[in-house]
Formats: C-alpha cells, sequence, structure tokens
C-alpha cells in the first residue's frame, strides 16, 4: 500500500479524530458492551465500545485511562462459543471536561473515551475480529 502526497496510505480511512491522521484499517460505529481490563493495574470494568476495526476501536469507560495504557477488551460473539479477548495499547485519550479536577475519583466525572491500538498475537484472533466486524455490518 502507497503513501498519498499528504502522507496518508492509499486507500486508509481519514481518522475520526481529523487533524490529517489516517488509520490502516476502517472502523464501523457500533455499541458493543465489553470488560475492559487494565493489565497493569489489575482493574476490571464494563465498558462500551463506539467503534470498531481491525486495527482498533474507540472505547468508553469509567476509569481514568492514559496514552500507553495496555488493557484487554473481551467481547461476547454471536459467531464464537467462547469471549474474544483483545489486547491494545491505549493511543490517545479524550480530554477531562474543563473546570473538573484530575484528583476526583472517575466514576464522579464524565467516562473516559479512549482509541485503543490492538497488538495482534495471532492470526486467528485477527479472523475472529474481522469475523465479528463482518457480522455486525449486516445486523
Amino acid at each position: 500500500m502507497g503513501r498519498s502526497p499528504d502522507g496518508a496510505y492509499a486507500g486508509a480511512a481519514p481518522s475520526a479524530r481529523g487533524g490529517g491522521q489516517f488509520r490502516a484499517h476502517a472502523r464501523r460505529s457500533v455499541r458493543l458492551r465489553a470488560l475492559v481490563t487494565h493489565v497493569g493495574e489489575g482493574w476490571q470494568r464494563q465498558g462500551e465500545v463506539v467503534n470498531l476495526g481491525l486495527g482498533g476501536a474507540c472505547v468508553v469507560v469509567d476509569e481514568m485511562l492514559a496514552e500507553g495504557d495496555v488493557i484487554s477488551l473481551s467481547f461476547t460473539a454471536p459467531t464464537l462459543w467462547d469471549p474474544l479477548v483483545l489486547r491494545g495499547r491505549v493511543a490517545w485519550v479524550a480530554p477531562r471536561p474543563m473546570g473538573r479536577s484530575p484528583s476526583v475519583p472517575a466514576p464522579a466525572l464524565e467516562p473516559t473515551r479512549a482509541g485503543v491500538a490492538f497488538e495482534h498475537k495471532t492470526p486467528a484472533g485477527v479472523l475472529a475480529l474481522f469475523e465479528l466486524v463482518n457480522t455486525i455490518s449486516y445486523e
């Protein structure tokens, strides 16, 4: 896949975050419940995935996340017997609303919205994600 004059990959999808950023894989708007696990801190929270693609997802969770955090997302999928567990790194975090203290616990604030770039470990995981994304598109 070659780059265009503006530096984007040919066929890449424009990022919802704007600023001339592009994604290698398009994302689909979804509303999926997922179990979010913070690998470093060990907490688990229910969250919502609002868009999903082969390269990553946008997740909303009632807990603090920071760029670079490693998390896993666990989905139940109609095409799988077991939950699909995907590991990823937080690529961006939406800023907290102005005028609120970062020392206030996360549940008292607006939920954290974060972009997650998946770190695929096996071809089987990528295939399961591919099947999930395609199943969603036809519902």
